[in-house]
């Protein structure tokens, strides 16, 4: 009998659309790498869903949960293809875009070039209006102002507006009433309010958000219109969620409104499946590698958690609302090799993408790339296809001698080590960022590599960083596809809250989280879930009084009392510590936000073993491989033929359909309970 009980996840990259079918009765887990199509996503989504279907002997209606990570809010504003938007804030604020912060992007480049800002400054207007930090409302807003301002966006043309107005985080009521004038004037435009999107102090950062989103909602919202559409047409009747930046996924309705928040769409979803994996094996410290043919997202989990932050950018310009902490690199197999005016050799941050790609790919490609030094070196198979693509070695050859080798008086093998050696050193760069120089030492975590590229560098990583362990998922080409099969729907609230941490303000704090609570409940009922599915978790924002940076600190469950105010600021002295370096533990502590997490819980795959087996496997056969100058012939083995009892040694390559991973000489690989395959290194 065919199972109608089927669990979608298709992560859309510049490079590749990945995608995961996972049979939630049986646990059978099937997938597909294809080459993205960045002019219409939906036409490799589709494609890939039929393909993985039809093999299955499926049907796209009997899909029940369509889980979906995006590029395309990133790529929006990374082309210039979101908005136009209007804005709309408070009479004399007309510059903060443009004034910014005083913070210079590179301290010292005196001929740094900021971002352009957001909005031209003829499509800002200001209301004549004016709220209080506490607020009270100082200047009602004017009713004549507000009809002429709708008008003019009306004769502008503008499709979407921001709505920002002074501290209406302590009381939205002017912008909500700027918006309901604005929609009656002009039928159909799309309004983001900052009180909606980021109820919090610090107006550029505020001010920039609700802009982002602004200007990405139209596209987000045409793109779901479009994929629903079509889903409908191939009688999906299941419920469509989209990965956001903080590793939950929303409903489709809320991704098209809150569009800001799926920025950090796919990375976020690799990230959920380094936490899905740390707890299956309790390898509780991991730092996730996806390197795919665009870039490395890195981040890091320890003891069990991943790390959250509330700084993001993108494109230069803030983005300020809770996400999970990646550091993002132009690094992928498609990042192109070239050489400065100074001959220096530089990787990326420019990617061929998936249209042309690399040379090897024999698409019209005519720059040498990350995946051609890798051809060169013997490290990927030519007699292989990856999605249909196998690579032509003379062609990689070509490039790199013309582009790489000759400029530089270098072999062409020198020149393809060298292209490794400097995309390496750029990543090991960002992994120091997320780990030593945020008070992790390295050598006690793991280095989780996947995504199509990463295995193959994932050694050369570890070795540098000192970690003592790689981690190589079963299906590392898809894994963070993989990762949104255990994510849930998540929401999260917060009200700007500023007063000194004492135990006058805990009345307050509790009716904030009473209100929280309830919007919660009421938001996840809507979405189809029930009481018991449904997990709060409260937090809590904290700065030394005077501070201009905040620490998000876990609240106690239930009603906060006096004495929990000791243990938490207590744990936030610690907490700074640990970031900072130093604690001031006579200093005064104020409350900047409360944050309310909630989480629906969707039904999570079940972790199947892998096979065990005795019997040591056999390479299926050898290739020369270059390392550090020395042709060495090296073994090559099918993944699947490493079995749990089972382990080899360096020097070998692991090929398997979505990637490959390189073993160097000395270092030993085994496959653990979960199919993971774990190389230790002698560090």
């Amino acid at each position: 009998m065919q199972s109608n009980n089927y669990k979608l996840a298709v992560d859309t990259g510049g490079t590749f659309t990945d995608i995961c079918l996972l049979n939630q009765d049986t646990g059978q887990l099937v997938n597909r790498k294809l080459p993205s199509t960045p002019q219409d996503p939906c036409r490799a989504i589709m494609q890939g869903i039929k393909s993985i279907c039809s093999e299955t002997g499926n049907d796209i209606s009997n899909i029940i949960f369509f889980l979906h990570g995006t590029t395309a809010a990133t790529n929006a504003l990374i082309e210039g293809k979101g908005g136009p938007a209007g804005l709309v804030t408070t009479r004399g604020f007309k510059d903060i875009l443009y004034i910014g912060r005083q913070d210079r992007p590179h301290l010292y480049n005196f001929k740094i070039t900021r971002s352009e800002p957001l909005v031209q400054r003829h499509m800002i207007f200001e209301a004549a209006e004016r709220t209080g930090p506490g607020g009270e409302i100082i200047t009602p807003l004017n009713m004549e102002n507000a009809r002429e301002i709708a008008h003019k966006l009306k004769e502008k043309h503008i499709k979407s507006a921001a709505i920002c107005f002074l501290h209406s985080y302590a009381n939205p009521e002017h912008e909500r009433m700027m918006a309901e004038i604005i929609c009656k004037e002009v039928p159909g435009i799309s309004i983001t309010l900052s009180s909606d999107i980021l109820p919090e102090f610090r107006e550029y950062e505020r001010l920039s958000t609700t802009v982002i989103n602004a200007m990405v909602q139209p596209v987000i919202r045409s793109y779901l219109v479009q994929l629903q559409q079509e889903l409908q047409g191939e009688r999906f009747k299941g419920n469509l969620f989209i990965m956001q930046s903080n590793g939950g996924v929303i409903s489709a309705s809320q991704a098209a409104s809150q569009s800001a928040r799926t920025v950090l769409s796919g990375p976020a979803a690799g990230v959920l499946a380094g936490k899905y994996i740390s707890g299956l094996t309790g390898r509780e410290n991991i730092i996730t590698a996806d390197m795919g043919g665009t870039s490395m997202d890195m981040s890091l989990i320890s003891r069990g958690k991943t790390q959250y932050t509330n700084e993001g950018h993108i494109t230069g310009h803030p983005l300020r609302l809770p996400m999970l902490d990646i550091h993002t690199l132009g690094a992928g197999g498609g990042s192109t090799a070239w050489i400065d005016p100074g001959g220096i050799l530089k990787v990326g941050p420019h990617s061929a993408g998936a249209d042309p790609g690399p040379a090897c790919y024999g698409k019209g490609g005519t720059l040498p790339t990350v995946t051609d030094a890798n051809v060169v070196l013997g490290r990927l198979s030519i007699n292989k296809s990856l999605s249909n693509i196998t690579p032509d070695p003379e062609a990689a050859q070509n490039i790199i001698k013309k582009r790489i080798a000759n400029p530089l008086d270098l072999t062409v093998e020198e020149a393809a080590e060298g292209v490794i050696k400097v995309v390496n050193a750029g990543m090991i760069r960002s992994m120091h960022v997320i780990s030593t120089h945020k008070g992790h030492d390295p050598r006690e975590f793991t280095l989780m590599a996947f995504g199509g590229a990463g295995p193959l560098h994932a050694v050369e990583l570890a070795r540098e960083l000192g970690a003592p362990h790689v981690l190589i998922p079963p299906f590392p080409g898809v894994t963070s596809a993989y990762g949104m099969l255990s994510a849930n729907v998540k929401r999260d609230y917060i009200q700007g809250f500023i007063y000194k941490l004492e135990t006058g303000i805990i009345k307050k704090i509790n009716e904030i989280y009473r209100q929280l609570e309830e919007k919660a409940l009421n938001d996840l009922a809507e979405d189809g879930f029930i009481r018991k599915d449904i997990m709060l978790y409260k937090h809590i924002d904290l700065h030394y009084t005077g501070q201009s940076y905040e620490i998000t600190m876990e609240m106690p469950a239930g009603t906060l009392i006096p004495g929990d105010l000791k243990i938490l600021k207590q744990s936030f002295h610690q907490a700074h510590n640990q970031q900072y370096g130093y604690m001031k533990e006579k200093a005064e502590i104020e409350v900047v936000a409360i944050r309310l997490d909630a989480i629906g819980k969707l039904p999570s795959p079940a972790c199947k073993n892998s096979r065990k087996g005795s019997i040591s496997p056999s390479p299926t056969s050898e290739r020369a491989i270059i390392y550090e100058g020395k042709k060495v012939n090296t073994p090559v083995y099918e993944r699947n033929s490493i079995l749990k009892s089972s382990s080899i040694t360096g020097p070998a390559v692991i090929e398997q359909e979505d990637s490959t991973a390189l073993l160097w000489p000395g270092n030993k690989a085994h496959s653990d309970s979960w199919g993971n395959l774990i190389i230790d290194l002698e560090v």
